[in-house]
């Protein structure tokens, strides 16, 4: 009797298959820019390839605040669940009042890319491709923008951002 329990127990507890839904990338959390590549593309030609470092500022005359100016290494960013706030100031008792908030769309991920955030930004959509996504950092590309049309040359940026807090 004993070895039929006994045997009726494995067989059921070796026959369970677990199930992992997929899910969204957790992007929660605090992050700082640490590093800004421009890119000009002409053509499918990069022309153009600036990096700045933390220290650095990095200004665009074609966009608009809060994603005109970008202080590397002290520009910080925030993403919850479905909001992406930028901008903070400090409220004088430690912490941070978020002046720009945006609710974001996560694209989907597939085997070969990890997703798209989506966001509308003052009126005009913004879409980053997440190229990287670690426990303590990400990278961002941005879908691009033609300032001047069809005259001018594809201009990208990529945004690299490490977290510093919850």
């Amino acid at each position: 009797m004993r070895t039929l329990i006994f045997s009726i127990l494995i067989l059921f507890f070796s026959s369970c298959e677990r199930f992992n839904q997929p899910s969204a990338d957790n992007l929660q959390g605090e992050y700082v820019i640490d590093m800004v590549t421009f890119q000009k593309i002409d053509n499918t030609v990069t022309s153009d390839d600036t990096t700045y470092y933390p220290g650095s500022v990095y200004v665009n005359p074609d966009e608009i605040y809060p994603m005109d100016t970008i202080k590397v290494g002290f520009t910080t960013w925030r993403f919850d669940y479905n909001v992406i706030s930028m901008a903070p100031v400090l409220d004088g008792f430690g912490g941070k009042i978020w002046t720009k908030q945006y609710y974001i769309d996560m694209g989907s991920t597939s085997g070969w890319e990890s997703g798209y955030i989506e966001f509308m930004c003052e009126g005009t959509k913004r879409v980053f491709r997440l190229i990287d996504r670690q426990p303590e950092s990400m990278v961002l590309r941005s879908s691009g923008q033609w300032p001047f049309g069809n005259l001018g040359s594809k201009r990208e940026i990529t945004l690299t951002l490490s977290r510093t807090g919850p």
